[in-house]
């Protein structure tokens, strides 16, 4: 009776245990493909069909990769709700509404479906059938990419709606890993394609889940291939804000914003100005004043060769900066700022604000303009040497030859599309220089955001920051008069320095250019100094030699080094 129950015991946990793949034998490396469809691929069928059958090389997971068994499978065009059932080695797709008559139909398997041993199915598999189309080989692909960091996304979904008679025919897909879609066997004609980060997988697009507008396109030849590319925004209706304003220098401001703006829109479609702000301090003031050199009242008046030169830059030609200030350049004002009064509370300075892809751009233009001038200079300056010994470059011409080769410009930040990058900032170049020490109100508005949002705006406080003052240099007094270098009078008989009687000083004693001698010296008790010095080689050096408190120098005696004014 025990034997049976314990043989029963067994057997029921054997049944109850959790199916594995079996222990031993080699690893299984291969991944799981597709070796039978019902029906048959590019079949006819009769409409009202409601299931799809796919069998594999061997036993499948019922846990796919990513997301469960019905998101595994794409029925194109849309045929309602499905639902995927897992079979031992192979799965049955459900349509609610089954296939409608006169439909070409794509049925895919993505790359989501495990083996035993984790093998991931290699390749999406397609079943195309009809109910009555005729199979034609239209192809629409692209890719799908990041508006702002240029990236392509993966996992997005694909709707390409195209007009078939009276009717509207949405097909699908969903872009791989390396965010490039493919819808095969589409109709022909005009159609209209879209892309969205369906997050919530409900195959709806929600109003807060990143998407693409739509893009209209023309399949016209059969077969046809139409490729596009997608550019995935975050949708956002919040207008771009101000965040911080930097002073480059005095005659350029860099404007930070919260979001991401639409580099498309040219900066001269943006307002920005500057008004002087009240000075509370009087301490500022003066301060400012001090920086500029200004010692009388100011004077609300602008001396007419400083007003002219600030007005220069209106209207600005193109390419060239306002006012004749070149960007980025501060020292090109310095003396229109020693020509101009403080300004008074209320003043207003204009500002043309340009994209970073301009502000790099007019950079690059001014840096060319100078680079070509400094070769003009260099080559006239060559040409004309070259001209006096007779040499000048071709001997039939008198001319230089000249390289026709020209540098590639070197791209700019774009997207897979060639779309400009976004960017956060926007440059400010002023028509005037700023007064350092003096806070400005800085305004700006009419800006666009990256998701085509508009009103952005923004004012903030700027100061061109003071000069730090320069630390006083203390003068050089020189060493102390009273403190001289004695050498080790064993380190001078090694050196071979012989010392009379009359006072002569060893070379081993150190003297400064500035140092004066006086007349008593004064010998620290710790130096020994022997009575008599006779020849190095046969000098003894006493271990202790008594030091008389005071040593005698004569007037006489030669010293090393400057001589005593």
């Amino acid at each position: 009776m025990n034997r049976g129950l314990a043989c029963l015991a067994l057997l029921s946990a054997g049944a109850c245990a959790r199916p594995e793949a079996p222990p031993g034998g080699p690893e299984d490396l291969f991944p799981p493909y597709v070796i039978e469809t019902t029906p048959d691929t590019f079949a006819v069928v009769e409409p009202g069909i409601n299931e799809v059958h796919f069998r594999f090389s061997e036993r499948i997971s019922e846990r796919p990769a990513t997301g469960n068994l019905n998101d595994a499978v794409v029925v194109s065009p849309s045929t309602g709700l499905v639902r995927v059932r897992h079979r031992r080695d192979g799965i049955t797709v459900e349509m609610q509404e089954g296939f409608e008559a006169g439909r070409l139909y794509r049925v895919t398997v993505l790359p989501v479906i495990n083996d035993m041993f984790q093998n991931r199915l290699r390749d999406p598999f397609d079943l195309v059938v009809s109910t009555g189309d005729e199979f034609v080989p239209n192809v629409l692909a692209g890719m799908v990419e990041d508006r702002v960091t240029g990236e392509s996304v993966p996992e997005v979904r694909v709707e390409a709606r195209f007009q078939v008679d009276a009717d509207t025919i949405t097909h699908w897909n969903l872009t791989d890993q390396d965010g490039v879609f493919s819808l095969r066997y589409v109709p022909d004609g005009p159609f209209e394609v879209r892309a969205w980060l369906d997050r919530n997988r409900d195959r709806e697009v929600g109003e807060s889940e990143p998407q693409t507008r739509f893009v209209p396109g023309q399949l016209d030849l059969t077969p046809d291939t139409s490729f596009t590319v997608l550019s995935l925004i975050e949708p956002d209706t919040t207008p771009a804000r101000l965040a911080s304003v930097t002073v480059e220098d005095s005659v350029t401001l860099r404007f930070e914003f919260d979001d991401y703006l639409d580099p498309e829109i040219p900066g001269a479609l943006i307002a920005a100005h500057l008004v002087v702000a009240e000075i509370s301090d009087t301490t500022e003031v003066e301060a400012a004043a001090d920086s500029l050199g200004v010692t009388e009242p100011a004077d609300t008046t602008l001396p007419a060769q400083a007003a002219d030169t600030v007005q220069a830059g209106d209207p600005t030609p193109p390419g060239e900066t306002p006012g004749d200030i070149e960007a980025g350049d501060s020292a090109a004002v310095a003396p229109v700022v020693d020509t101009l009064p403080l300004p008074e509370p209320g003043d207003t300075v204009r500002v043309r604000i340009l994209t970073e892809r301009e502000y790099e751009a007019l950079v690059a233009e001014r840096a060319d303009s100078a680079a070509r001038a400094a070769a003009d200079s260099v080559a006239q300056v060559a040409a004309a040497a070259a001209a006096e010994a007779g040499a000048a470059g071709d001997p039939e011409t008198g001319e230089a030859e000249e390289s026709s080769e020209e540098a590639e410009p070197e791209p700019g930040r774009v997207t897979l599309s060639g779309l400009p990058l976004p960017d956060q900032t926007l440059v400010g170049v002023l028509f005037e220089p700023l007064r350092a020490g003096i806070p400005y109100e800085a305004s700006i508005s009419r800006v666009m955001n990256i998701a085509g949002t508009g009103r952005g705006q923004g004012t903030t406080i700027v100061v061109l920051e003071l000069p730090p003052e320069e630390p006083e240099e203390l003068e050089d007094m020189g060493e102390p008069a009273d403190t001289i270098e004695i050498a080790d009078p064993a380190a001078a008989v090694d050196t071979g320095v012989v010392m009379p009687d009359t006072g002569q000083v060893a070379d081993t004693v150190q003297a400064g250019d500035s140092l004066q001698l006086p007349d008593t010296l004064q010998l620290p008790d710790t130096v020994s100094v022997p009575d008599t010095v006779t020849d190095p080689d046969t000098v003894a050096v006493p271990d202790t030699v008594p030091i008389p408190d005071t040593v005698t120098v004569p007037d006489t005696v030669p010293i090393r080094g400057r001589k005593r004014p």
